[in-house]
């Protein structure tokens, strides 16, 4: 055997043991599942989740299909949402998981029972749960408003005939209004084709028309609300977007 045949055979041989190696060296060890600041689960939740993952011992860390993973753990846990799924090379997969914050209510259709039930809604318009009216004490209310679904749409999204909605809770985003602040702030979103109105707890109104930018609308009518009225203002009333620019009235202006 010349030398340059003999260099191919081990050059060839050396690629073979490299990749038999990282094969073996690459293969799901153990699957962690590591918790935010406000969320505790127990030993029985956590064999739950690796379950529910679908991440198995023994297959690759680059086979992992992170999005079927996230869709299947979030929806067997509404109130769960899967921050990460991180590969700790050479053989440890850690799933980051944190608690939903429920923020508003929105009624489904009329079920066939006649009953009358509720979604409640986080801030990315995950339904965590479907409850009677009784249930949604401390929730911001959206009114003439109502999805599709029943008791088994825990654990989905609401669909694109809520962007108006999400535009809401972007804008409420933008002025720090996230988690529990958004509920002691905001009591009622009132759907309308044209204006979308936002009851505070303060009593004053915000009249937003219902566009594409309704986010940067609601940030426009919130530092109006901080910055330039009283506090009598805030009391009552609606803060309306006219050609001349944020004002309050006392009656609303569509």
């Amino acid at each position: 055997m010349n030398k340059r045949l003999l260099g191919i055979f081990i050059a060839v041989a050396v690629a073979i043991v490299v990749i038999v190696v990282c094969c073996v060296m690459f293969l799901v060890g153990s699957v962690e599942v590591r918790t935010a600041d406000n969320l505790t689960l127990d030993d029985d939740a956590v064999s739950a989740i690796v379950s529910q993952s679908g991440i198995s011992k023994g297959e690759s860390v680059f086979s992992i299909d992170e999005d079927s993973s996230v869709s299947a753990i979030e929806k067997a846990n509404p109130y769960l949402k899967v921050v990460d799924i991180e590969r700790k090379f050479p053989n440890k997969v850690v799933i980051y998981v944190a608690k939903r914050t429920p923020l508003m209510y929105v009624a489904l259709e009329e079920q066939e029972d006649g009953a009358q039930l509720y979604a409640v809604l986080d801030n990315e318009l995950k339904i965590l749960d479907v409850v009677p009216l009784a249930e949604t004490q401390g929730l911001t209310r959206v009114s003439n408003f109502t999805i599709v679904g029943g008791e088994e749409s825990a654990g989905s999204f609401v669909g694109d005939k809520s962007q108006w909605l999400a535009g809401v809770v972007e804008g409420a985003q933008r002025v720090t209004f996230v988690e529990n602040r958004f509920c002691d702030f905001i009591s009622e979103i009132t759907y309308g084709q044209i204006s979308v109105r936002i009851r505070t707890n303060t009593g004053v109104s915000f009249v937003l028309k219902n566009v594409a930018d309704i986010d940067e609308l609601f940030v426009g009518a919130y530092t109006y609300y901080a910055q330039i009225c009283t506090e009598d203002m805030r009391t009552s009333g609606h803060i309306s977007l006219t050609d001349s620019g944020w004002i309050w009235s006392q009656t609303p202006l569509d």
